[in-house]
């Protein structure tokens, strides 16, 4: 079936990194589907409203409008995306992941450990707090919001001294020589699904989701897939001091997460494995493990 002359609306936030990473995914499908047109539309969600607090905060908005017809895709990144999807929708594609680290911004690029004792650090997520912590007691961790320009002039200000960022979304928006300090996962593990984006259409649209899934990458949906049933077994949300990350090695795969009690003060980690065809399974039994610690 030709593409000639297929339009669709891509439903998206309006942010920079936002559109940054839209646009990116969109020229890899243009690429492998000449012919097909698209047309972003921008939607204001809860999140960019400052009301973070509600599941799905950065994506409902856009879901319901793809749920009413008034887009025929939806690019997310997937750490943003509740462990459960509204009914009527599907994840039909999810690209290779991107970065899935994260590195701290400072003034001056100075190093994490080369930080003063006191130094401002500026964070949204727990478990960035809690881990920052964990490497360095002597820190003062300052909750902030905004995206990631926002939180980049609050050191450039002066307000902080460094934040926090996830590296894929310096990547995208072509900031990467802004960190001077990319952490390993053994100092810092990284939210689930970080890196990670995912295409999102309407159930039983196969002709759209035929297009978006193009340029699909089966390793990185079984990593995110174990990775997201961990959060899911541990009844956590995307903003739970609670981390996991999977990497895939031949037909196995390899999940290590972290997970903190209420206040931080105790941090527990480990790793488990399996096969390839058992995501859930793998992600289910690190889970029970991390949690049969806190009984």
């Amino acid at each position: 079936m030709s593409n000639t002359n297929i339009k669709l609306t891509v439903g998206t936030r309006g942010s920079v990194l936002a559109l940054a990473q839209t646009n990116m995914l969109l020229g890899q499908i243009k690429a492998a589907n000449p012919g097909v047109q698209f047309i972003i539309k921008t939607i204001k969600t809860s999140g960019d409203l400052g009301l973070i607090q509600e599941i799905g905060a950065f994506v409902k908005e856009v879901e319901n409008a793809l749920l009413k017809g008034e887009i025929d895709l939806a690019v997310h990144s997937y750490k943003d995306m509740p462990v459960e999807q509204p009914e009527g929708l599907v994840v039909s594609c999810v690209p290779l992941r991107g970065e899935h680290r994260d590195c701290l911004v400072s003034r001056n690029n100075v190093l994490f450990n080369d930080l003063p004792s006191g130094a401002k650090i500026g964070t949204s997520s727990l478990r960035r707090s809690f881990q920052i912590k964990n490497l360095r007691s002597d820190l003062e961790v300052v909750p902030i919001h905004g995206n990631i320009i926002t939180r980049m002039n609050k050191v450039e200000s002066g307000e902080l001294d460094a934040v926090v960022l996830a590296l894929a979304g310096l990547n995208r928006v072509g900031m990467q020589e802004r960190a001077s300090h990319v952490f390993n996962t053994e100092e810092f593990l990284p939210a689930v699904s970080q890196g990670a984006l995912a295409i999102e259409t309407r159930s039983g649209d196969v002709r759209t989701a035929g297009i978006v899934r193009s340029i699909h990458d089966a390793n990185t949906e079984i990593a995110v897939r174990a990775e997201r049933e961990f959060l899911r077994a541990a009844g956590g949300g995307c903003r739970m001091p609670m981390a996991a990350f999977a990497r895939i090695e031949e037909n196995n795969i390899f999940v290590d997460g972290m997970y903190c009690n209420e206040d931080g003060s105790r941090m527990e980690k480990t790793s488990v494995s399996g096969s390839t065809t058992e995501a859930e399974r793998v992600g289910r039994k690190l889970a029970v493990e991390l949690l049969g610690r806190f009984k």
